[in-house]
């Protein structure tokens, strides 16, 4: 079995437009091309990749998988393409990178402007998320590198991971919150909280919030909601009387300072590191590698004394 890049590209269109003549009209190619093609493909997997409904046609659980794949492998190829014009000198094709909360308000925007100055015909796509979510963009290929906490717990058997800072997490309230001056995490054991994503019964501790109940003898705080993104996080804070962990950069943002504060409980979360993650197996392009070390470096900058060797 021997399959080729063009079968790919034409199952991926045709799994995007849903449709053989979709997929004809994107790749510029006659419809009995992308058939004969697609049937090949289907003959040499043994498999059947589409089937037909009343809504056009369908992945089967075999194309299912195979898009997956098909996606890493075209992506990889792309990057190869980039990667050799730009060891030429020419600086084109596109970074894609992932960044949670606290890196992302330390050093996006300054490192960004200048890596922009440098490498304009650089496309660049950020994606935001929680670590674990990260981690799973730069495995399947997704992202190009992440910037993400890790705690010591996190499985990076495959990653290559580089320390910039140590993380500094701390109970954000609205301003004027009834507990504000508390001074214990006892204190706040009665409040409605945010977390990062659901609990998770059978891999508990499931996140920083529930290890830091724990390990100072408390029942499980009680999370309300669930969110993925710091702006729907910050609203429910300012909003009601929830609570959240988050970076304390955020209690000193223009955006939110105003309307948000730190309640000083004398308990610490657990220790996270935020890192530079890649996969260990596939070097960067020159464009990501620059993009990476430059924010690597700003980081270091910034807050010296937490940088790891």
């Amino acid at each position: 079995m021997a399959l080729t890049l063009a079968q790919l590209r034409i199952f991926s269109a045709v799994a995007k437009h849903g449709s053989l003549r979709g997929a004809a009209r994107a790749l510029d190619l006659a419809q009995s091309s992308v058939t004969q093609q697609l049937q090949n493909l289907e003959l040499e997997l043994g498999a059947p990749l589409f089937t037909r409904t009343n809504r056009g046609i369908a992945l089967t659980v075999y194309g299912e998988r195979l898009l997956a794949r098909a996606g890493s492998i075209l992506g990889e190829c792309e990057r190869t393409e980039e990667e050799m014009r730009q060891l030429r000198g020419d600086y084109e094709g596109s970074v894609s990178f992932g960044m949670s909360t606290e890196p992302m308000i330390d050093t996006l925007a300054p490192v960004l402007t200048q890596y922009r100055a440098r490498f304009d015909k650089v496309r660049v796509h950020l994606m935001s998320g929680t670590s674990r979510k990260m981690i799973s963009w730069l495995r399947d290929g997704t992202l190009d590198f992440a910037v993400a906490l890790v705690a010591p717990n996190t499985d990076t058997h495959d990653l290559a991971v580089t320390t910039l800072y140590a993380s500094d997490p701390v109970v954000v309230c609205r301003r004027d919150h009834p507990l504000r001056h508390a001074r214990s995490l006892a204190e706040l054991a009665g409040c409605e909280w945010i977390g990062t994503r659901a609990p998770n019964a059978s891999n508990a501790p499931a996140n920083r919030l529930i290890d830091l109940f724990g390990r100072n003898g408390l029942p499980p705080p009680r999370i309300v909601a669930t969110t993925e993104a710091l702006l729907d996080t910050l609203h429910l804070v300012v909003e009601t009387d929830w609570l959240s962990l988050e970076p304390s950069i955020v209690t000193r943002h223009r955006l939110f300072g105003g309307a948000l504060a730190s309640i000083a409980i004398a308990e610490r979360a657990a220790p996270s590191n935020v890192c530079v993650l890649q996969r260990a197996s596939v070097p960067l392009t020159p464009a990501a590698q620059e993009l990476a070390t430059m924010i690597a470096s700003y980081a270091r900058m910034i807050k010296p004394h937490d940088s790891a060797s």
